[in-house]
């Protein structure tokens, strides 16, 4: 009775999650969340997006809570070159408190327990040929009561200036395989995701206005992303809205610039009634 009722779990788990997997799509940092999906902004899944100039690394951390409460916890470190950038990044998504109960009906469950996503790698990119490319590479491990998964998923990706106004991007995320978890081998979202920019200025406000489209494996049709970046000296504001079948999300933020720390919240309104994703991260530019 009891593993009749746990592989209903996993079954359960890996429809909410996409077998599990679906956790290296969730943002990493409050910046992604209140922007959406986005190829060009600076720390976003873009590894080409990486490359930093400065006399000193810098260090972010992130956490917050996504759909069904889960939790949300990333680190990433950023080393700047003359002309190619090195990150290690590690990501952590968990959601505790599920029961484990037979078939028969009972007050008290026989035993509680998590599911967890794991990623941990690293990245680099470069200037070449006018433009920016990048790549990462990452060990990934899902958990799920007595069963895990485990595997390698590599991201790469490149941006370009086409004017002083204008830039685009684009990558292709979560190539790569896993083990199997119980008997079937869970997914990879494999994603392709391409974003147009454009920056413009209106007295001190600097606006950066985004158009981004993808196109995920685990996804049902096509994703779109409209998105607005406004700075106002330490201050910037962050908006943007997510098109796709049967689901609409409104995401924004807020960012304060106090010297060598960058504070970043977002928050995120959708129609699947699962919860109230929100982050916030701090980055420290580190002696």
């Amino acid at each position: 009775m009891h593993s009749i009722f746990k592989f209903s779990l996993l079954y359960i788990f890996c429809a909410l999650y996409s077998t599990g997997t679906q956790f290296l799509s969730t943002p990493s940092n409050g910046l992604e969340l209140a922007i959406g999906t986005n190829a060009i902004q600076k720390n976003s899944i873009n590894p080409a997006a990486h490359f930093i100039h400065g006399p000193a690394p810098t260090m972010g951390i992130s956490y917050g809570s996504w759909l069904a409460d889960s939790k949300i916890s990333t680190i990433k470190i950023l080393f700047p070159g003359q002309n190619m950038s090195y990150g290690f990044d590690l990501k952590y998504v968990g959601l505790d408190d599920l029961e484990l109960r037979s078939e028969r009906p009972t007050d008290d469950p026989l035993a509680t327990f998590g599911a967890s996503g794991f990623a941990l790698g690293g990245s680099f990119s470069k200037e070449l040929m006018g433009m920016n490319i990048g790549a990462a590479l990452r060990y990934v491990r899902i958990d799920l009561y007595t069963e895990n998964s485990s595997g390698f998923a590599a991201d790469v990706g490149l941006t370009r200036n086409i004017s002083s106004r204008i830039n685009v991007g684009g990558a292709i995320l979560n190539l790569g395989k896993m083990s199997a978890l119980s008997t079937e081998e869970p997914k990879l979202p494999l994603r392709i995701i391409s974003t147009a920019n454009l920056k413009y200025e209106m007295d001190q406000l600097i606006n950066d206005i985004a158009i981004t489209g993808e196109w995920s494996s685990l996804v049902n049709g096509s994703v779109f992303y409209v998105s607005t970046v406004s700075k106002w000296k330490n201050i910037s504001f962050h908006l943007s809205s997510k098109l796709a079948k049967e689901i609409t999300e409104i995401s924004g933020g807020l960012g304060l610039q106090f010297g060598m720390y960058r504070l970043n919240y977002g928050i995120r309104f959708g129609s699947q009634n699962l919860g109230l994703p929100q982050m916030i991260d701090l980055t420290i530019q580190l002696p």
